[in-house]
């Protein structure tokens, strides 16, 4: 019966269920809080027509009455940041990091519904990996170990492409740099003017996303040592770029549980039918969404990495990705 089936449900299933009817019958705005590296003006200009443009046509328009999704930049600078903005209900969807996203649903259980492909020159792949990588005419950094001491440029705490994979390779080879926080210089969202200090000499080394160093420097080669060099598997795939470290999957795109169902499944699936010469996909960077990437990987090393804590009630939280001293 009825009664019965509702018998193994929780109180705060119960109550989840009853919002989401509610809010259902009269929310007809959503809003997506998306991170890329670079500016708040370049993450629009790049996003607006994937997730704004396409998702308003394929799937904002067929629904009754019709909904309408809005790009909210997130995590630009503090007082942007996704954990608050989930917090105060401004948000219903993100897209960002695989560190990120594996932070939101351990902390406010949201689901991960899609993860993106990335194509660079003809080649694609649903993973990233970190790129350790020092000037090439710097005689000074041959190997890892001669890392000890130097300036080490990288960008957030809770980023696992760019910043915590390269922190771990370290780590497993004795090199601690978060106990002396004068080693590290942090680049936030500026992945370009790290490259270029490295470059200058104004740093030593730095941690990059493999995805990123491939999209804007394909000659990265001719300039800088990438150190443990390797190109792994992913799912089958051989990785088709250079990393320094295991690989992780590639962004993703979670959603809040008062969210229905039906437009989450109908978001999802219109991402990953999205074509890779659609001209949103093209301004985005994407080739395509597949379905969601399991992110248990980027749990691990956050956990390893004292990224994620657990709490005297039970809970997990993630460190405050504007403090290193948090951590330690």
């Amino acid at each position: 019966s009825g009664h019965q089936a509702m018998a193994g449900v929780s109180v705060r299933e119960i109550f989840i269920i009853l919002t989401m009817m509610a809010c259902d019958a009269q929310k007809t705005n959503y809003s997506i809080g998306a991170w890329i590296p670079g500016t708040t003006e370049n993450m629009l200009s790049t996003l607006r027509p994937l997730f704004e443009d396409f998702l308003n046509e394929k799937v904002g328009n067929m629904q009754s009455p019709p909904v309408r999704f809005n790009l909210v930049p997130v995590d630009f600078t503090e007082e942007t940041s996704s954990y608050a903005m989930i917090g105060a209900g401004k948000l219903d969807f993100l897209y960002t990091v695989a560190g990120k996203i594996s932070c939101t649903v351990v902390e406010h259980g949201w689901a991960v519904i899609s993860t993106r492909r990335v194509r660079i020159d003809g080649k694609d792949s649903g993973a990233d990996g970190s790129v350790v990588y020092s000037l090439l005419s710097n005689p000074s950094i041959q190997n890892l170990t001669d890392l000890v001491d130097k300036k080490l440029g990288v960008g957030f705490i809770l980023e696992v492409a760019s910043y915590q994979s390269g922190y771990q390779l370290l780590a497993e080879n004795k090199i601690y740099i978060l106990k002396d926080v004068a080693q590290i210089v942090l680049y936030g969202n500026d992945y370009e003017r790290q490259y270029q200090d490295v470059l200058s000499g104004k740093i030593d080394a730095g941690f990059l996303s493999s995805t990123w160093l491939a999209q804007h420097h394909p000659d990265f080669h001719d300039h800088v040592r990438v150190h443990r060099e390797h190109r792994p598997s992913y799912e089958r795939e051989l990785f088709p770029f250079v990393t320094s470290t295991p690989l992780i999957p590639q962004y993703g795109l979670a959603v809040s549980e008062l969210v229905n169902w039906r437009l989450k499944h109908e978001v999802a699936r219109a991402l990953q039918g999205l074509q890779p010469a659609h001209p949103a996909a093209v301004k985005a960077g994407v080739a395509t969404f597949t379905g969601p990437a399991t992110y248990a990987g980027v749990l691990t090393t956050q956990k390893a990495m004292k990224i994620i804590v657990s709490t005297e009630v039970g809970h997990s939280r993630c460190s405050n990705q504007w403090s290193v001293e948090e951590i330690w």
